[in-house]
């Protein structure tokens, strides 16, 4: 059924495969919404049919720190020193990103970990026989997320092995790769207790680590590999499934670092009330310059509040990023995160007096050059600010509500008339 862009249904009626061939055979571009009816979600993404993202908006989710481990490109301790250096730069290089700038892996090895982070959270999604499903057309990843494409037949493929060989772990391990453990306090009457080297130390570590893939990361081996290991010693009593781990949400390090504490709406408000108080060229060139450094104060506090620190240079790099140095020949000064709005105000009266000589067009021409400049950094600092934002209603909210400001300001920009 289709309605105002959406196509919905039931995953009883149509399972996530049979919908991915679908996707691919329409070379569609949007996002799939997959809810289960225990409450869980996840959100498949595509371009021109094939696959560039998949997430489970779940605290146990599989994260880019979990594949890197399980496929032995990294190891904790260079995922903790990169996180680190996140959380003094939260607008900067993502995770990935930063285990490359640093040497650790190479960029074929991100783009295999991302694809393999893609594959696995859809096979996991395609487990779900009850909920149901949303695709919307005109839903995008936030820009710069992976870089990543898929095409949808050997993700199928993928897709069916994988649940073939599910039917057999599925009574031991009903909840996938989330199913928490526990080892059985005695073991089944007559077992001989003999295990190998590698077998206990799968087995010593499940009260440390609980669930499937928190064991494999652990171990830095792919998870699918230590559910056939685990899934023998539950049907032996020896291990024990006491339900689900996780629940909807994000895992603890993307809580931190998705920009929860920025007040994107009053923040706006306080804009575009200041915005209707100013009437002339040059107040309002003023207005634009100054809403970019209540932008980045805002960012700051919020940042502060959730424990991290913003790089006293992320300004320069949004904008350099967009090559919004400056107007004409006039350079932007810059100093931790903050326009020197005095000394560009200065500029434009002066630019503005100069065209007035001239003539009223000149005056329109100055005014639309450094309005169309401010504007663009703006937007830079808010596009960058919600893609860090996880949850898609919530990006999507954030950006209908700066677009009213843009427009509220783009209807008063006739010279102050």
């Amino acid at each position: 059924m289709a309605a105002h862009n959406v196509l919905n249904g039931r995953l009883e009626e149509f399972r996530l495969v049979e919908l991915l061939q679908m996707m691919g055979l329409g070379s569609n571009t949007g996002a799939l919404h997959i809810h289960h009816d225990s409450g869980q979600s996840g959100i498949v993404y595509f371009d021109n049919g094939g696959l560039v993202s998949c997430v489970e908006l779940d605290t146990e989710a599989l994260t880019l720190g979990h594949v890197l481990q399980q496929l032995n490109l990294a190891g904790p301790e260079h995922l903790d020193h990169a996180y680190h250096l996140q959380t003094q730069d939260p607008l900067g290089p993502r995770i990935g990103e930063r285990l490359v700038d640093l040497g650790i892996i190479s960029p074929e090895h991100l783009v295999h970990a991302l694809k393999t982070q893609t594959l696995w959270t859809v096979r996991e999604l395609a487990l779900w026989r009850e909920g149901s499903y949303e695709f919307h057309a005109d839903e995008r990843l936030p820009a710069h997320s992976t870089g990543i494409h898929i095409e949808t037949t050997p993700a199928m493929m993928e897709v069916l092995r994988y649940e073939h060989e599910w039917e057999t772990l599925q009574p031991f391990l009903p909840d996938g790769m989330r199913t928490h453990l526990a080892m059985a306090r005695e073991p089944m009457p007559g077992h001989p207790l003999r295990f190998s080297a590698t077998d206990w130390r799968l087995i010593a570590r499940v009260n440390e680590h609980h669930t499937v893939r928190r064991v494999a990361t652990s171990l830095r081996h792919p998870e699918v590999e230590i559910a056939r290991q685990i899934g023998p010693f539950v049907q032996q009593g020896l291990l024990i499934a006491i339900g689900a781990a996780g629940r909807p949400g994000l895992p603890p390090e993307a809580v931190r670092l998705s920009m929860r504490h920025f007040d994107l709406f009053s923040l706006l408000i306080s804009m575009e009330q200041d915005w209707l108080k100013r009437k002339t060229p040059l107040d309002q060139l003023s207005a634009l310059a100054s809403f970019i450094n209540q932008t980045m104060k805002a960012l700051e506090d919020a940042c502060r509040e959730g424990g991290l620190s913003l790089a006293p240079d992320t300004l320069n790099t949004l904008l350099a990023q967009r090559g919004l140095f400056g107007v004409d020949s006039y350079r932007f000064r810059i100093a931790n995160n903050q326009i020197d709005v005095d000394d560009f105000t200065s500029y434009c009266r002066d630019a503005l007096n100069n065209a007035t000589r001239g003539s009223l067009g000149n005056t329109k021409l100055i005014y639309d050059r450094c309005s169309t400049v401010l504007q663009s950094a703006l937007v830079a600092a808010f596009e960058a600010i919600n893609a860090r934002v996880a949850l898609p209603l919530e990006r999507q909210q954030n950006r209908e509500a700066w677009e009213a400001l843009l427009m509220t300001i783009r209807g008063e920009n006739d010279m102050g008339e």
